[in-house]
C-alpha cells in the first residue's frame, strides 16, 4: 500500500473515502466545505492522503490544519486486511514539517477502526468523548434580560480603547480580550489538556475563522464591575449560532453566572431569528453539562476525541 496525495480527478473520491464513516448528512457538508476551499484557490493538497493498492483506491485521510497551530483529522476507516500505520507515518511527517504542536483526531461513535493501532503506532491518547448539543429557540428566548451580567461586545471594547495600545490588529481582539481568555483556561474542565498549550491568540484565530465570524458576537462578561468571563458566538448558518466558547475567571464559578451566559447566548440568537443554538463540551465537564441541560440543550451526537502532541 502507497501513501500518496491525490491529484484533482481524485479529490472527490478521496474525500468520499475519508468521510465515509460519517452519517450522510455530515459526510456531505464536510466534503463541500473542502471542495469550496478548492474552488477558492486555498486547499492545500499536502494535508490530503490517499492510501492506494495498484491502481485501487483503499482509505483516505484528510487532516485539516487550523490557524491555531494544530492538526484536525478524522481516524481513518481502514477496509479489512489494512492498517492505517502508513497513514499516521505521513501525518506525522506533516506535522512535523509545518511546525504543528498537536494533531487532534475524531471517530465517530459508530465507526469502527483500530484503536490500539491509533494509539500505540500514531502515539495518540485518549482524551474525552465531545458531546455535542442544541436547542431550539422560541420568541421567550429573544425577551431574556440579563439580570446581574453586563455583556460588553468586541466593537464597544475597541471604541473604548482611547491609546490604541490594546488594538491588536493581527487578530482583531484586543490585549483586553486575549487576557482574559487565558485567564478562563485557570483550572478548565473542557479538554485541560489541549487547553493548557494551546496559545491564547491563535485559539481566537481559529475561532474567527471557523464559519461566519461577526466581532459583534464577541463578548466580555463583567460582574460587579469587573471583567469575569467571555462569551464567544458564531453565526454557523441562516438557522443556527453557535455557542463556540464560554469561560469564567476560577473565583466566581459555581455562583450561577454560567448559566445566565447561557441564557444570553439564546437571547442573541434569537434576536437574530436564528432558530438554534448549537455547542460542544467536554463529556468529563460535568458543570457545563449539567448547565447546558438545565436550559434545555440536548446531546444530538458524541465523538472520541484523540490527541498527539508534539
Amino acid at each position: 500500500m502507497q501513501i500518496v496525495h491525490p491529484s484533482e480527478a481524485e479529490l472527490e473520491t478521496m474525500l468520499h473515502l475519508a468521510f465515509r464513516h460519517l452519517p450522510p448528512q455530515e459526510a456531505a457538508v464536510r466534503i463541500g466545505a473542502v471542495l469550496q476551499q478548492h474552488e477558492a484557490g486555498t486547499l492545500q493538497f499536502d494535508s490530503l492522503f490517499l492510501a492506494k493498492n495498484g491502481d485501487t483506491l483503499v482509505a483516505a485521510l484528510y487532516a485539516q490544519s487550523r490557524p491555531d497551530g494544530s492538526v484536525l483529522l478524522w481516524v481513518p476507516s481502514m477496509p479489512a486486511g489494512y492498517s492505517a500505520e502508513a497513514f499516521y507515518d505521513a501525518l506525522e511527517k506533516y506535522c512535523c514539517n509545518g511546525n504543528k504542536y498537536a494533531a487532534v483526531a475524531l471517530a465517530d461513535r459508530n465507526q469502527p477502526f483500530d484503536e490500539r493501532t491509533l494509539l500505540e503506532y500514531g502515539r495518540f491518547e485518549f482524551l474525552s468523548d465531545l458531546v455535542y448539543l442544541a436547542v431550539e429557540l422560541s420568541p421567550q428566548d429573544a425577551a431574556y434580560q440579563p439580570q446581574q451580567l453586563q455583556f460588553i461586545s468586541l466593537p464597544e471594547i475597541q471604541q473604548d480603547t482611547q491609546s490604541g495600545t490594546e488594538d491588536d490588529t493581527a487578530y482583531g481582539t484586543s490585549q483586553r480580550l486575549k487576557t482574559l481568555v487565558k485567564a478562563t483556561y485557570a483550572d478548565s474542565l473542557d479538554f485541560p489538556q489541549l487547553m493548557s498549550v494551546a496559545p491564547v491568540e491563535n485559539v481566537l484565530l481559529g475561532y474567527k475563522s471557523g464559519a461566519l465570524f461577526r466581532p459583534e458576537l464577541w463578548f466580555i462578561v463583567r460582574y460587579e464591575g469587573r471583567d469575569i468571563g467571555v462569551l464567544l458566538l458564531t453565526d454557523a448558518s441562516p438557522e443556527q449560532f453557535e455557542l463556540t466558547y464560554m469561560g469564567l475567571i476560577a473565583e466566581v464559578r459555581g455562583q450561577g453566572l454560567a448559566r445566565e451566559i447561557v441564557r444570553y447566548a439564546k437571547s442573541a440568537a434569537a434576536r437574530w431569528n436564528k432558530i438554534l443554538l448549537l455547542t460542544s463540551v467536554d463529556e468529563k465537564n460535568v458543570p457545563a453539562c449539567r448547565i447546558y441541560l438545565s436550559e434545555n440543550l440536548r446531546a444530538w451526537d458524541r465523538k472520541k476525541v484523540f490527541a498527539r502532541f508534539y
